[in-house]
Formats: C-alpha cells, sequence, structure tokens
C-alpha cells in the first residue's frame, strides 16, 4: 500500500507532463496561437479577435473553449458513476480520444484535430482533480506559479517550508518539460508526435487502475 501511495502522489507530475506535450503539439500543429488546455490565453484571444472583426477565427477559439469544457463535464460524470474506479477509466478515454484523433487528422481540418485533443485535455482534468489543489484544475499553470509565489514569500517570513515550494515548482515544471517534449516530437510528424502522449496515456490508465483504492487528498 505504501509503494502505491508514493506511485500514486507522483501522477499529478506524469499527467501535468502529458498535458505539455499535447499542448505543444496542438499549437504547433495548428500554427495560429491557439492552445489546446491554456483556456486563459485563448479567452484573451477569443475578447480579441471579436474586437479587431475576426469573427471566424474567433469561433475557432470558441469551439476549443466549449470542447474544453465538456471534456471536463464528461470527466466529472465518469468520476460520479464510477467512483471506485474513476481515475483510471477517465485516461482510458483520453486515451481513445487521442487514438481517435489520429485517424481523425488525415481527413480532417488542423481546428478538428484540435477540437479532439482539446476534448481529451478537458477529460484528463478531472483524473486528478484533488489530489493537487481543491480549487485548482490539472492544467492550471497559472496557478502553480501563484502558489510557488505565495510559497517563497512564507519561506522568506519563516512561515512556510520547502516541500510545498518544490511541490508547486514542480507542477508548473512538469507541464513545462512537457512542452519541451512536445516540441521536440513534432519534429518528426504530427501522427508519429501523437504516439507519445496515447502510450503515456495508456500507461496512467494502468498506474490509476493498480491504485484506485488511493483516496483523493
Amino acid at each position: 500500500m505504501i509503494k502505491k501511495k508514493h506511485l500514486h502522489s507522483t501522477m499529478p507530475f506524469y499527467l501535468l507532463f502529458i498535458a505539455g506535450i499535447v499542448d505543444a503539439i496542438g499549437f504547433i500543429h495548428l500554427k495560429n496561437g491557439l492552445f489546446i488546455s491554456f483556456m486563459s490565453g485563448n479567452t484573451t484571444h477569443v475578447g480579441i479577435l471579436l474586437t479587431s472583426g475576426n469573427t471566424p477565427q474567433a469561433w475557432h477559439y470558441i469551439g476549443v473553449i466549449v470542447l474544453f469544457v465538456l471534456g471536463a463535464a464528461v470527466g466529472e460524470a465518469i468520476a460520479i458513476a464510477n467512483k471506485p474506479f474513476y481515475r483510471s477509466m477517465i485516461m482510458a478515454l483520453v486515451t481513445l480520444v487521442l487514438s481517435a484523433t489520429l485517424f481523425v487528422e488525415p481527413i480532417a481540418k488542423p481546428i478538428v484535430t484540435n477540437f479532439f485533443l482539446s476534448f481529451a485535455m478537458g477529460i484528463q482534468n478531472i483524473a486528478l482533480r484533488l489530489t493537487i489543489e481543491k480549487s485548482t484544475a490539472l492544467t492550471y499553470v497559472t496557478g502553480f506559479l501563484v502558489n510557488t509565489g505565495r510559497s517563497i514569500a512564507m519561506l522568506f517570513m519563516g512561515e512556510g517550508d520547502r516541500s510545498t515550494f518544490f511541490r508547486h515548482f514542480s507542477l508548473w515544471l512538469s507541464i513545462f518539460l512537457g512542452a519541451i517534449a512536445g516540441t521536440q516530437v513534432m519534429d518528426y510528424s504530427f501522427r508519429y508526435a501523437l504516439l507519445v502522449p496515447i502510450i503515456l496515456s495508456l500507461i496512467a490508465t494502468g498506474i490509476l487502475f493498480w491504485t484506485h483504492e488511493i483516496a483523493d487528498d
């Protein structure tokens, strides 16, 4: 059980690494500044595009945002319906959606593949929704940086501990390193690059199934 708890505690970092890979793949694939899981940036872009009269492109961003929210809704529904195994069920669905994207990409416009990727990342956000911070979603990088800053202040004031600082910083670092890895694999091809998060998500499914009895923090 101790080994399972230790392995389970590393999953937020692992899933953030996957999210960073997928975000980089989608960003490079579409080449227009649209993010897969960075909804703050996408929301800002929608406001800019609508104000400047670029409504057609704004709808692309709106579509990604809507599908991300729908993905989170689907993930939450799975969590409610399959409580003992919800994390592995969610990652199995993420793996399935990412795999489906491989078949959609050759026959659809690039924005359609990004819709699939955003839907998958919305689902994944629920996999460990309470294991990082109760109010922080999995890909909420801004929250990690804010908490890192707060941890620095508390250390400076003698009210914090280093483990908290390193945890928040490492959560940010995980998605950062994932973005680097995603950029590197995109040097080959979109289909080759997408195999990496598919395999990693499949591994996550197995780990979360094995550690299903570990409760949310």
